[in-house]
């Protein structure tokens, strides 16, 4: 045998070899046949989701309620029924134009409930919403990109810094309405830290969103399933919306963990 044929030969096996130890670390679900059905998951209880939508004291007709998967509008008294299920996390609300961002106490946007089911399988949601008494057309959004701290010196400079710096500009804008969003990466991978950033938006005195970044995942995880759930332990859905004035935005979660070994 020649020594090209040998060569060409080994390099044919190597890159073989490549493929098949690529596909081996690639989860199951990504590498699967798509034209094999994979097995479903048993289906959750269904959930039966009942509640009211209320502005200084009415009900408000035409918002829209959520469970991150079903979408249904309130009737005009505010009411609204919605066929959930128990794996489902949160219920919320698609804040609507004209009433105050719901916080909680550190600041952090709420416009969720838990799911919680009781023995019947029903749940109970109500949403009480403060009018803004101001329009909210002209409003001014803060946008924090990566912020990203991973210590307690870096932390230091988002207390000493960032916050300070929002909190006056925030000030200065001369408009009705101001609130903030931090577009993803809050964290450099320590979760633990998500405290000291919620102390931080308490101190800018206006309210702030979240949307999932990368490095605010659960690496632990062997899949995507669960990456999420410190960032929603602290801040609720990945999946949410609200108006403010004539703008509609649109907040998702775009990270998929593929999972450890």
């Amino acid at each position: 045998m020649s020594d090209s044929l040998v060569s060409t030969d080994r390099r044919s096996f190597l890159r073989a070899a490549a493929a098949g130890a690529a596909t081996l670390a690639v989860p199951d679900l990504l590498r699967a046949d798509p034209r094999t059905p994979r097995r479903q998951a048993r289906p959750a209880s269904p959930v039966r989701v009942r509640g009211q939508v209320r502005g200084d004291g009415r009900g408000l007709g035409r918002v829209a309620v959520t469970d991150g998967v079903t979408v249904v509008d309130t009737g005009a008294d505010g009411s609204f029924e919605l066929l959930s299920a128990a794996d489902r996390e949160f219920v919320a609300v698609s804040l609507p134009s004209g009433y105050r961002i719901p916080q909680s106490p550190t600041g952090t946007a709420r416009l969720y409930r838990p799911m919680s089911v009781d023995n019947a399988g029903e749940m109970i949601a109500q949403f009480d919403l403060e009018p803004t008494h101001a329009s909210d057309e002209d409003h001014a959004l803060f946008l924090l990109a990566d912020i990203q701290v991973q210590d307690m010196d870096e932390v230091g400079w988002f207390h000493e810094q960032t916050v300070p710096d929002v909190r006056a500009l925030a000030a200065s804008m001369g408009v009705a309405e101001v609130f903030g969003l931090s577009c993803g990466d809050i964290m450099y991978d320590d979760l633990d830290l998500y405290p000291e950033y919620e102390r931080g938006v308490q101190q800018t005195g206006i309210p702030f969103f979240q949307v999932l970044g990368n490095h605010d995942m659960d690496y632990g995880f062997r899949g995507d399933h669960a990456s999420h759930l410190t960032f929603s332990r602290h801040f609720g859905p990945r999946y949410y919306s609200f108006n403010r004035g004539q703008v509609h935005y649109v907040v998702l979660d775009d990270v998929f963990w593929h999972g450890v070994g």
